[in-house]
């Protein structure tokens, strides 16, 4: 059975930082160990490296285990206890300062007390370095900070994305990027480089989401605004070509003409003599947001 221990060390107050660690450590606790009911002046994160034991925190009273952690926050009554039987190892750190409330609501306890960090041993490590920067100098003060910020950040780590939600969002980042960019000379690879992603995976990125390939839908954004061009203004055929991305004009009327039957010339003038236009038979997959 593995003896109780505790190690912790208590920082003498730096008002002047904007994020001070107060206290420090980690202990394997004694059956039934615990503290409150009270309240805190600060705040404090334990994570459970093992073991269990039971918080209440406010209204909210949980039994907890190991890859939890809890949050005490500051006025809020709380109690916490070591199981009778398998209690608790955990991390901890109190803290206060001007920055913390807005750093802790990036963080898995913006609405919570209780949370699974995704970061796990990360986090526990994050924690420890904290300890062993202890010391009661400033530098010692500013070094904690700056392990406090890194064990934050880990708490602002989220559950991994689906794989399938993913995918969309890179499309999503893909078809905007496009978009905005439409008008310039633009190639596939940009926007493959753009979104972080190699070109065969943005191709089937844009197959499940758009239900066609990043340069089709290039084109179809070119096309739009194309047609848009040919409708309210006189400008000329070429004109219109460049401003929609188009360098060659020669290739944008054999274009146009494929996809509506029309050249750009009679195009214009049946919309103005108030024809139908073109017809575009648009994908299955196509969203609100996709230009066809």
């Amino acid at each position: 059975m593995t003896r109780d221990f505790k190690h912790s060390f208590k920082a003498p107050d730096r008002p002047e930082l904007s994020l001070v660690v107060y206290n420090a450590g980690f202990q394997k606790c004694p059956p039934g160990y615990g503290w409150g009911p009270g309240i805190r002046d600060h705040y404090l994160i334990h994570y459970i490296l093992s073991g269990h034991g039971h918080c209440r925190i406010g209204e909210e009273q949980r039994d907890l285990g190991a890859g939890e952690a809890f949050l005490v926050r500051p006025e809020v009554p709380t109690h916490y206890a070591a199981a009778a039987e398998d209690p608790w190892e955990y991390y901890w750190v109190g803290f206060s300062g001007p920055s913390a409330p807005l750093l802790l609501s990036a963080t898995v306890f913006a609405s919570a007390s209780v949370a699974r960090p995704q970061a796990g041993d990360r986090l526990r490590q994050a924690l420890l370095e904290i300890y062993k920067a202890r010391g009661a100098g400033y530098s010692s003060a500013v070094r904690m900070a700056g392990y406090l910020q890194a064990a934050l950040g880990l708490l602002m780590e989220t559950e991994p994305t689906k794989p399938e939600d993913a995918l969309a969002d890179y499309a999503r980042r893909g078809a905007q990027y496009i978009q905005r960019n439409y008008s310039r000379s633009l190639g596939v690879e940009e926007v493959a480089r753009e979104v972080r992603l190699s070109r065969s995976h943005l191709y089937r990125a844009f197959q499940a989401v758009y239900g066609c390939s990043p340069s089709e839908y290039l084109i179809r954004c070119r096309l739009q605004r194309a047609r848009q061009l040919l409708a309210a203004t006189a400008l000329p055929v070429g004109t219109v070509a460049a401003s929609a991305g188009f360098e060659d004009p020669l290739y944008f009327s054999r274009l146009f003409r494929q996809r509506t039957g029309q050249s750009p010339s009679a195009w214009r003038e049946s919309r103005a003599g108030g024809g139908a236009g073109e017809r575009v038979t648009p994908p299955a997959k196509s969203p609100p947001d996709s230009p066809v």
